[in-house]
């Protein structure tokens, strides 16, 4: 006749936290199944990504300002993970860097030399939606 041994309860906790591990989803790069928009324009920039499911990706994107600030419209919504954006003017000066968040507007500051812009979007394990918008006055 064979006797188990009773599992103890530090051997149980580590097998939820394998299972649990094994279970989650695998990082993803940006796709088109993220259904990715971007429309870039001299003075007018916007980045969508929605049915992001723990996506890991580091993009970047050069824009033209045509003015020394710009405001920067957030309407992301990231419910795990996270996604930053860092904004450089035309002399490699960060003029904005901030996390993508739920309805924030924001001026890029300090004041930057208008021309090509850099705008670098890092997605940390993020689920959910980007949507930024920078924009130059008119």
């Amino acid at each position: 006749m064979m006797v188990r041994a009773p599992m103890t309860s530090s051997l149980r906790v580590l097998c939820v936290i394998g299972l649990a591990v094994a279970c989650q989803d695998p990082p993803v790069a940006l796709t088109s199944e993220n259904n990715v928009r971007v429309t870039n324009n001299p003075g007018f920039f916007r980045l969508q990504a929605d049915n992001m499911d723990n996506v890991i990706d580091d993009t970047t994107f050069t824009w033209v300002a045509t003015d020394s600030q710009a405001k920067v419209l957030h309407r992301s919504l990231i419910p795990h993970g996270e996604a930053d954006i860092e904004v450089r003017d035309a002399d490699s000066l960060v003029v904005y860097s901030g996390i993508l968040d739920y309805e924030k507007d924001s001026i890029t500051k300090p004041p930057g030399a208008p021309g090509p812009w850099t705008i670098n979007i890092k997605i940390l394990g993020a689920t959910g939606k980007i949507d930024v918008t920078l924009e130059t006055p008119p």
